[in-house]
């Protein structure tokens, strides 16, 4: 089980990864996947831009530099945006 420290560092390297709870904070334009319970993502003004659910099966979804992910016991990943 990963710590406090690594939580999300397979996520945010491209990989499925089982996240209890965990506030994603995104610092670059990446495609987001998600499958799961909750996913409330958050734009770089602090606005709720979607809340996903398990109601939406797997999503993918596009986030930006300053948004926010805020999600509970899901499987996740991010990938960073070709240039």
């Amino acid at each position: 089980m990963a710590d406090e420290h690594t939580l999300g560092a397979k996520a945010l390297g491209g990989e499925w990864e089982e996240i209890g709870a965990k506030n994603f904070e995104i610092v670059e334009s990446m495609t987001m996947e998600f499958e799961g319970l909750s996913c409330n993502v958050v734009d770089n003004k602090g606005k709720l831009v979607e809340t996903l659910g398990k109601d939406h099966g797997r999503v993918t979804r596009e986030v930006g530099d300053g948004y926010k992910c805020f999600v509970m016991r899901a499987w996740v990943k991010f990938e960073k945006k070709s240039a």
